[in-house]
């Protein structure tokens, strides 16, 4: 008997249903109910049904992210779908999703019935396909083709490949990379539906269009879909790629008004050469900060297109450029300056790998910054900065690349205000050290043991966050402290000298006149006449 699960959040609907089925036929059994579509997904997982009859609208998981998910995770269990809408975009979606049937509610019995054995003729014509492949199986495909894009799997290993149903029978191969184009999808609709429904879509299409001949494997991994395509040795093979690539691309902005990238790599001869033909795809793809999405990008065409272009100079790493930004109360305000910004750089610099270089700096810098703060390990979430510069070089999308900017700036920006209350900078905790003990023996090496800062580097940071260096600082400090005493009290010049930090009077009398230009005598009895005028 083949098994059937109803999907519906309404009892009344899962039991009519139920009913219908139990007076077809002895083919048929109901092996469950389920509410919506995550409970659904359990109850595959339990009983393998070789049916799915589902509902459009239900909570957490609904009908479309429900066919979705089981016509990757269980290519051969058939969907039929119920709704109460009769909306054609509902079907379209179901059917591209995989689904057998579309039925409207109230379902007719002859219209289930009808479908049930079309399901029927379906399943039994199987003997003569490929055995049923099941979720362990499709792991194990799927680690396989990571495996081979990364060069992790030996290209030679026939048996192993055959294990999980892998053939490439000594064609070429071509590796497509697609990926959405993130400024395509509103945020919120975005946020709203889980994330990998999206490469669901751009897979099913995938499979529609460019490996509707069984030409090749696809899989996904890292929000994007990877796609291996076998081709005979032909002249016009890599035009035929391209061909169905541009297709693939128009199509789906056709239907979805969503839209994607596509790279791809140069042929690869056999499987060791795959891994190279997977790098030259995601360099191809990564020239979409510099041109845009919405396009067939090829890796000779894309990487040769900035060679002999010199990026402009910008102020990427500046310090004062991003305490500037650092500055900003509103969020609002730092993501608009930081998108502008990246913006800018992207269509002055045609070279993708020098935009991100500048991003790496930018990087690098905050994480200086946040040393000098004291939180890096709050920054960076207990990680460290080479997984953020990894994660920089991943991204291709202008949008993307800004949103991850300003994410990063604004978690500093938040740290160094507010975490503890207030945290106060390196150069700002040495200058209010040196404020209350001017009188004692300060060095630039005790200061920087007590900051946990080299000695050299805090050096520098007075010269950028100050415009002095740090014995002028401390000078001036002493010399303010001189100048209120000699003033306001009738302390002996020579005690002043001693209590203000300074090692002898002759060494104070030098610095005194550097300084004011006077004698702290002279300087003194000027103030004074001029506060006693005869």
């Amino acid at each position: 008997m083949y098994k059937v699960l109803v999907v519906d959040d309404e009892m009344i609907f899962r039991k009519g249903i139920r009913h219908l089925i139990q007076g077809f036929d002895l083919k048929w059994e109901v092996c469950g109910e389920a509410r919506d579509g995550m409970e659904a997904l359990e109850m595959i997982r339990e009983h393998q049904p070789e049916l799915v009859i589902t509902d459009i609208r239900m909570p957490r998981m609904d009908g479309i992210q429900l066919q979705a998910a089981v016509a990757e995770q269980y290519p051969d269990i058939c969907c039929i779908v119920l709704s109460g809408y009769n909306d054609f975009e509902y079907a379209r979606s179901s059917i591209r999703s995989g689904a057998r049937d579309y039925l409207l509610k109230p379902v007719q019995k002859d219209e289930l019935y009808a479908a049930l054995n079309r399901i029927d003729t379906e399943l039994a014509s199987r003997e003569s396909v490929r055995p049923v492949s099941r979720p362990a199986e499709q792991l194990m495909r799927q680690q396989l083709l990571s495996g081979i894009v990364h060069g992790r799997v030996a290209y030679d290993a026939a048996e192993l490949l055959e294990e999980a149903g892998l053939s490439f029978d000594g064609k070429k191969v071509y590796c497509l990379i697609a990926q959405l184009d993130r400024s395509s999808v509103a945020e919120q609709r975005y946020h709203q539906t889980d994330p990998e429904l999206f490469l669901l879509y751009i897979q099913q299409l995938v499979r529609e269009i460019i490996l509707a001949d069984g030409n090749g494997y696809t899989f996904m991994e890292q929000h994007r879909v990877v796609t291996l395509i076998q081709a005979e040795h032909t002249e016009d093979a890599e035009a035929r790629i391209r061909q169905q690539a541009g297709q693939l691309v128009r199509t789906i902005k056709r239907l979805s008004q969503l839209t994607i990238t596509v790279g791809i790599g140069r042929e690869a001869a056999d499987l060791e050469w795959v891994p190279r033909s997977y790098r030259e795809a995601e360099v191809a793809l990564l020239y979409r900060l510099t041109t845009g999405g919405d396009r067939v990008l090829i890796y000779p065409s894309s990487a040769e297109s900035g060679q002999s272009v010199h990026p402009v100079r910008l102020p990427a790493a500046d310090r004062h450029f991003l305490e500037q930004l650092l500055s900003q109360a509103d969020v609002g305000q730092l993501n608009r300056q930081v998108q502008e910004f990246i913006d800018r750089l992207c269509r002055q610099i045609s070279q993708p790998q020098i935009v991100q270089q500048q991003i790496s700096r930018i990087m690098m810098e905050c994480y200086e910054i946040a040393l000098d703060y004291g939180i890096v390990e709050n920054w960076l979430q207990g990680g460290d900065i080479g997984h953020t510069l990894q994660e920089v070089w991943m991204i291709n999308d202008r949008r993307e690349l800004a949103n991850y900017c300003s994410g990063q700036l604004y978690a500093l920006y938040q740290l160094i205000r507010h975490r503890e209350g207030h945290v106060t900078h390196a150069v700002d905790q040495v200058v209010e050290y040196m404020e209350e003990h001017y009188a004692e023996p300060i060095t630039l090496g005790l200061m920087a043991e007590k900051v946990y800062l080299n000695a050299s580097y805090l050096s520098s940071l007075f010269k950028t966050r100050l415009g002095r260096s740090f014995i002028e600082v401390l000078t001036d400090i002493r010399i303010r402290e001189a100048i209120r005493r000699l003033v306001h009290t009738d302390e002996k010049i020579s005690g002043i000298a001693i209590e203000t930090g300074f090692v002898n009077i002759r060494h104070f009398n030098r610095v005194f006149k550097a300084e004011t230009q006077m004698t702290p005598k002279q300087y003194r009895e000027h103030r004074r006449s001029l506060s006693n005028p005869v």
